[in-house]
């Protein structure tokens, strides 16, 4: 009969393989840090810099006021005062006594009808100019173009600055 050898330890080190525990599993992935939650909603304001003269609705300075609401919701008044279109005259900026900023709240993608109503009560005739702008959170309002059913009679341009803070 022939020598049997046996191999020390090899069976038995399978029997404890089987009944080991697992391979250690990879390390779970480190968390990612939360991302910014988009804004829900928008305040805005708005302020008006400068008013362009393209026609006062005389041959002479003409005196104007200007109301402004956005979304149905008054802004400010401009009161009564001068306007002329002459070339070294036609640019207006609010006076320091001038209401000309308003504030709205909007949300993302939303756009509002900025709107702009303008009268002259003068002594020899009444003019009333109108014109809207669309306002969104996202970019500056463009100049809005205020005009009288005949340009004649009265058209302006405003522009505004906006500045948009996530809420």
């Amino acid at each position: 009969m022939g020598r049997r050898y046996r191999c020390a330890g090899t069976a038995e080190r399978q029997i404890a393989h089987i009944g080991a525990a697992p391979a250690p599993a990879a390390p779970a992935p480190l968390a990612q840090p939360a991302q910014p939650k988009a804004p829900t909603r928008y305040s805005v304001v708005l302020t008006l810099e400068k008013i362009e003269v393209v026609n006062d609705g005389t041959s002479g300075s003409t005196s104007w006021t200007f109301d402004v609401s956005a979304g149905g919701q008054d802004l400010f008044e401009l009161p009564s005062r001068d306007y002329n279109d002459a070339e070294d005259t036609r640019i207006a900026t609010p006076r320091t006594s001038d209401p000309s900023m308003g504030r709205v709240t909007l949300v993302p993608g939303q756009e509002m009808l900025v709107k702009i109503s303008g009268r002259s009560g003068g002594l020899i005739s009444k003019l009333s100019a109108s014109g809207t702008g669309t306002l969104v959170a996202e970019r500056a309002l463009a100049p809005v173009k205020v005009v009288a059913a005949d340009p004649r009679d009265g058209e302006f341009i405003f522009h505004f600055a906006t500045a948009a803070t996530p809420q």
